[in-house]
């Protein structure tokens, strides 16, 4: 088995220059009320049939549906839990973009699948796998203001148990890949050993499914090699915002995967194909091949639609050439 490629999430949802962007006329369209919900859906459906029509030309082993339905990782989650209001806008991470920060006010409950629908429709969609994107617990708690468990282990390990259900419909629905993303983790080494207890909760009834926990956005090396004892059958790292995340990238043990972010998703600028090809001869030689996959660094939102489609197609014309 050669290396396989994927991305990590999102993708960008702007047409390339000059084509309409629909889902975008259909949101300000229903804001003024000559539009339906139904509409949105529709406009959606026929963004994630694009996005993850171009992933799979550009030769992604694994795909997403781009996140085509959201804005950001936490806040559709949080507007389906019972607990949570929806509060400002706040920063993602050091990005210019913003979310909507959730605000829990009350006991957290789930109130059923979030996300298996869009997946279901995106596994129809594509003749690839596709794999679902959660927040992992600690970014939630981290992204979110918790007024009602005032402890944030509590409130970490409330978010664990709703994702821990969301998690086990998906796989029950044939979801092959779950995937948490743990961006806020980097800046909060001290939560490693919570982030062990909520990641086994999330993920103590997924039995068939495989399961990743993604960090970007920093330096993975700072947490050390106890990162790999979290219960999880993989990792993502970074390679790009931090290149000494490589040395930890050495250090996956045997038996664990590797996703490696190793082109830059926030940089127009193109990774030249042999520059890809080093790194990633370099890895296959330290985890293995049969346990390496690769990506970009973080989602692909922003950037514009047709750098996000090069730097997808570079990463796979240097797998293949790799796995020849």
């Amino acid at each position: 088995m050669g290396i396989r490629t994927t991305v990590v999430g999102s993708y960008p949802k702007p047409p390339d220059e000059g084509a309409p962007f629909t889902v975008r006329k259909t949101i300000h369209a229903l804001d003024k009320g000559t539009a339906t919900e139904a509409d949105l859906r529709r406009a959606q459906d026929e963004l994630v049939r694009a996005v993850i029509a171009e992933q799979e030309a550009a030769g992604m082993d694994v795909v997403t549906d781009g996140h085509a339905r959201w804005d950001d990782i936490v806040t559709p989650f949080a507007r389906h839990m019972a607990g949570f209001e929806i509060g400002g806008l706040l920063r993602f991470f050091d990005n210019n973009v913003y979310y909507r920060r959730p605000v829990c006010t009350g006991e957290i409950e789930w109130r059923g699948p979030i996300s298996v629908a869009g997946w279901k429709f995106a596994a129809e969609v594509a003749t690839k796998p596709v794999k679902a994107v959660l927040p992992g617990p600690v970014t939630f708690a981290r992204m979110s203001i918790d007024e009602h468990y005032r402890d944030h282990e509590k409130f970490t390990l409330a978010v664990a148990r709703v994702l821990a259900q969301e998690a086990f419909e998906l796989q029950a629905a044939g979801c092959p890949i779950v995937q948490f993303d743990e961006p806020a983790l980097l800046d909060a080494p001290e939560d490693l050993e919570l982030a062990k207890k909520a990641i086994g909760v999330a993920t103590k009834e997924i039995d068939e499914a495989v399961t990743l926990l993604v960090t970007y956005f920093g330096d993975a090396k700072r947490l050390g090699t106890d990162l790999f004892s979290l219960p999880v059958d993989g990792f993502g790292l970074d390679l790009v915002s931090h290149v000494e995340s490589i040395e930890l990238a050495r250090s996956v043990p045997a038996g664990i995967n590797l996703q490696a972010g190793i082109v830059d998703a926030r940089n127009t600028k193109l990774e030249p194909v042999d520059q890809l090809i080093a790194t990633m001869e370099e890895l296959a030689e330290t985890v293995g091949p049969e346990r390496l996959t690769v990506s970009p660094s973080c989602g692909l939102e922003f950037l514009p639609r047709d750098k996000a489609r090069s730097k997808l197609e570079r990463l796979s014309a240097a797998a293949q050439k790799v796995s020849a």
